[in-house]
């Protein structure tokens, strides 16, 4: 196998993991209502709209978000929102 197909088959599996048929099927099977709504939020908002985070990193522009990422994770217990 060569690297470019390592590669290939790597990013392959990576789309084929994250479609939101399967973001969906992983919220089902949490135990309550907050827990599918916190991997939707976490699962459907970090890997379907990676691109935008990676500019937002590269853009050095991520502090400024993180006062609406900690109001988020507060939101689903799983930070702690500054006020």
């Amino acid at each position: 196998m060569t690297s470019r197909q390592l590669e290939d088959g790597y990013w392959r599996a990576y789309r084929d993991f994250y479609r939101w048929s399967n973001i969906w099927r992983g919220a089902a099977a949490q135990p309550g209502t907050h827990e599918r709504l916190r991997h939707l939020a976490y699962a459907g908002g970090w890997k379907k709209f990676e691109p935008a985070w990676d500019a937002l990193i590269r853009s050095r522009n991520v502090v400024r978000a993180m006062p609406m990422l900690e109001r988020t994770l507060a939101a689903f217990g799983g930070g702690r929102a500054h006020g």
